[in-house]
């Protein structure tokens, strides 16, 4: 059986970007993560970055950040393989600092909302100041978490990252808010 275009599209944007080399990122990075899921994933997640052991494997949220997503997703009903996962920026930034605009201006016009239009999902989660400001222009997570935003036709949710809960222990129940309306609405989806 042939592939969808929507298959054949988001196949063929994972080549440009495992071997891109247009911002400074390409220099220290191991391997370009594009992202993983289903291409008929209705629910897509938008990180930031890849962290170090993203880098080591192409994979987006395999670490620590990875792992705690999966532990907020037990007992859902939800599987990481229900969603397409990928990040504002498909290189991981030297010693995990924040992308710069640069880099999150090229990563984004070339490869982010190209992905978003194959692959058109009903729902986006986007986790982490970097994706919020980018894709909805919000200026702050507490600005846009715990409801659902229609922004350019598409719902979508603003959550903290889960890598925040490293950094501030308090925030880990943030995040499984953040999940809890997750779940609540991507049993709208699928219906």
């Amino acid at each position: 059986m042939a592939k969808s275009k929507k298959a054949q599209g988001l196949e063929e944007l994972a080549a440009q970007i495992r071997v891109c080399t247009r911002c400074p990122l390409h220099e220290s990075r191991t391997l370009a993560v594009p992202g993983d899921g289903k291409f008929s994933a209705k629910v897509m997640i938008i990180g930031e970055a890849p962290g170090k052991e993203e880098d080591e494997s192409g994979h987006p949220f395999v670490g620590s950040a990875g792992r705690f997503l999966n532990h907020v997703l037990e007992g859902t009903g939800l599987d990481r393989n229900d969603f397409f996962i990928t990040n504002t920026v498909k290189c991981r930034p030297p010693k995990n600092r924040t992308p710069k605009k640069l880099e999150v201006d090229t990563c984004t016009s070339n490869y982010l909302f190209e992905q978003i239009a194959l692959l058109n999902p009903k729902l986006i989660m986007l986790l982490g100041t970097v994706a919020a400001k980018k894709v909805l222009g919000v200026k702050s997570i507490n600005e846009a978490r715990g409801r659902v935003i229609l922004h350019e036709g598409r719902k979508y949710l603003v959550g903290y990252h889960p890598a925040v809960r490293f950094y501030r222990e308090d925030l880990g129940e943030k995040v499984k808010e953040d999940f809890a309306l997750l779940k609540r609405e991507v049993k709208k989806v699928k219906r």
